[in-house]
């Protein structure tokens, strides 16, 4: 069993026996390296208290958008996924030359089912002329939703990727193939990075649109600056910085083609080296605090994270329920039905004045049946949880735990985690935690 040391206000230091060996043996070391990592820190806080640059700096004015369109939208063109059986379309992206050789730049998800399911899908650039030329992927970045495949044909033109420094209020120009209907031009204005991510994604007022994802973002000297990845509506839309494109690029290019069927691996390690950076080891340690109650918790952790909090109305209801939760903006795409790469925890506090014991008793454990933080996947992709309760006491402290745990069927060593802990022995109030990882 894994042994842990905790220390109560008092100063008395004292082990807690959690999770036995039997249930989480599958489970490896790594992933409950992870999940005990915060699971304990959550526990012990509830008891205390009980290359190159391409500097376009200073752009001028605004110019005619259909010379931009003029010069630049013969380097794009529009990719279709297609069912090899039937030969119908399974979906649509753009993409755009970054090399005399062939290579195109667009999102992983716009190529995802060729890396889940190359004996099921291909894929087909289409180019500003209308001819159709075969797709191969030869790199992936998973967790910043890039892809570099390659054509046969040799572009007369193609964007040279570089990292490239631009200021706040600098116009931008979008291009790609929404919908389906053609290719577009999109004006918009770069407004810097997302404060509130860990993963950087560019802020670009215009209004990006599906069809148009794995297209780039220029200025009006064809300089790229970012890669249409998502949108939230109303002109509201992120770009993946060109920075992130360009190290792809590199390490795709020296590498040399890469074979099929190899990308699931790539995938993998791609995953696990990201969660030693979005999880250090003082992650916890070094997050600020909020107290609920008598309680001192874990609250918002990062500058990536978002942390909010509501109430119940006293009025209606014979108890009062107070939540505080925080998750990290940040969701990888690994597949239509599979996303990763988060972190979500819940911490909510439950009083009564008018409920006696036992129903307060009963009320109490229908919300620690309640789940939080759901996360969506198919029986294709992940396990089923396997999960374990248990009753632990530290300090004088009775807890109620319960310790669930799944794995990727296609990305092994990962799993989605869910932890709950209840403090119990309490007639008229309790509190409840409940931590969600995924990817780890």
């Amino acid at each position: 069993m894994k042994q842990v040391s905790v220390r109560h206000k008092s100063g008395e230091s004292q082990f807690l026996d959690i999770f036995g060996v039997d249930v989480l043996s599958p489970v490896p070391a790594r992933t409950m390296y992870y999940a005990n990592r915060i699971i304990f820190s959550v526990l012990v806080l509830c008891i205390v208290h009980a290359g190159m640059a391409a500097s376009v700096h200073g752009e001028g004015l605004s110019p005619d958008t259909q010379g931009v369109f003029g010069r630049y939208s013969d380097r794009v063109g529009k990719i279709r996924v297609v069912e090899v059986k039937s030969g119908a379309k399974s979906g649509i992206g753009s993409g755009f030359f970054v090399s005399a050789e062939g290579h195109i730049l667009t999102n992983y998800h716009v190529v995802s089912t060729l890396i889940h399911h190359p004996e099921r899908y291909r894929a087909e650039f289409i180019d500003s002329n209308g001819d159709v030329y075969k797709l191969s992927v030869a790199g992936v970045d998973v967790v910043n939703d890039l892809a570099i495949t390659l054509s046969a044909t040799r572009p007369s033109h193609y964007f040279r990727l570089a990292p490239a420094h631009v200021s706040q209020g600098a116009r931008l120009y979008s291009l790609g193939y929404p919908h389906d209907i053609g290719i577009s031009i999109v004006e918009g204005t770069y407004n810097g990075f997302l404060k509130n991510a860990f993963n950087k994604k560019i802020h670009f007022t215009g209004s990006i649109n599906p069809g148009m994802s794995g297209g780039p973002a220029i200025t009006a000297s064809g300089t790229v600056v970012g890669i249409n990845v998502a949108t939230a509506g109303n002109q509201v839309s992120f770009l993946v910085p060109v920075k992130k494109a360009f190290t792809l690029f590199k390490a795709t290019s020296a590498a040399g083609s890469a074979k099929p069927g190899t990308f699931l691996d790539d995938v993998r390690s791609q995953l696990l080296s990201h969660q030693d950076a979005y999880m250090p080891d003082d992650l916890v340690r070094s997050g600020k605090t909020m107290e609920l109650g008598k309680y001192e918790l874990p609250g918002r952790l990062a500058p990536f994270f978002n942390c909010w909090a509501d109430s119940a109305d006293r009025k209606k209801y014979p108890y009062q329920v107070v939540t505080h939760q925080c998750s990290t903006n940040d969701v990888i795409y690994i597949s239509g039905t599979h996303k990763s790469g988060s972190i979500k925890f819940q911490h909510r506090l439950i009083t009564t004045d008018k409920l006696n014991r036992f129903r307060f008793h009963a009320l109490y454990s229908e919300f620690f049946r309640k789940t939080f933080g759901f996360l969506y996947s198919t029986e294709e992709e992940v396990t089923r949880y396997r999960c374990k309760t248990d009753t632990v006491e530290h300090g004088g402290i009775p807890f109620k735990t319960l310790f669930c745990a799944r794995s990727y069927r296609k990305l092994p060593g990962l799993y989605d985690v869910v932890f709950k802990a209840a403090v119990l022995g309490q007639a008229d109030r309790g509190l409840e935690t409940t931590l969600v990882l995924s990817g780890v």
